[in-house]
């Protein structure tokens, strides 16, 4: 019976799997991807890194992969309505907090919102601070649902952005927040 736990292991790093942590977080994209669990940074409770399995395109120099998907539990979402949360996430006043706290990493190049499972998300793209990265693009998307938050974080340079974006969509699209 040994072979079933180092089967599930085996299935976090492999193309055209849906991958899925129990909390409920899962990616599911098509087998030109690999997805496999990693260590969370905190705060998040559960990540998964993503790139192409063929590196094309290959993630920013430096960088293990094109996209992390992280999910934080966020008990204080607990027992909002879908309506609620994304009457929140879509108020000027919640845009205007999210920014705040970002803007002392990054400065904004754009952001915008998107549908992800019948809820409201955000997508904020940004030139970080840092000396030396100047040329870098993150491309934040961010969910909250009742569960908590999940995050979508993909890195490029600002020469390659608009013909990486749609494979950042794609991944992002391919997520399954906890709900």
């Amino acid at each position: 019976m040994r072979l079933l736990p180092i089967a599930c292991l085996a299935m976090l790093s492999v193309p055209a799997l849906a991958a899925e942590d129990v909390s409920g977080l899962a990616v599911n994209l098509p087998d030109t991807f690999v997805v496999a669990a990693e260590t969370s940074p905190p705060p998040y409770d559960v990540t998964f890194g993503v790139k192409s399995a063929a590196d094309d395109p290959a993630p920013l120099e430096g960088e293990k992969y094109l996209c992390q998907v992280s999910f934080q539990d966020v008990p204080a979402n607990a027992g909002l309505s879908v309506e609620e949360i994304n009457a929140q996430i879509g108020s000027p006043a919640w845009l205007a907090m999210a920014k705040d706290g970002m803007s002392q990493i990054f400065d904004f190049v754009g952001d915008s919102a998107f549908e992800l499972d019948g809820y409201t998300g955000h997508e904020f793209i940004g030139k970080p601070k840092q000396k030396g990265a100047e040329h870098v693009r993150l491309v934040l998307s961010m969910v909250e649902t009742a569960r908590g938050r999940t995050a979508i974080s993909c890195v490029t340079d600002a020469d390659r952005l608009d013909s990486v974006l749609p494979v950042f969509h794609t991944i992002r699209d391919g997520v399954t927040p906890p709900v």
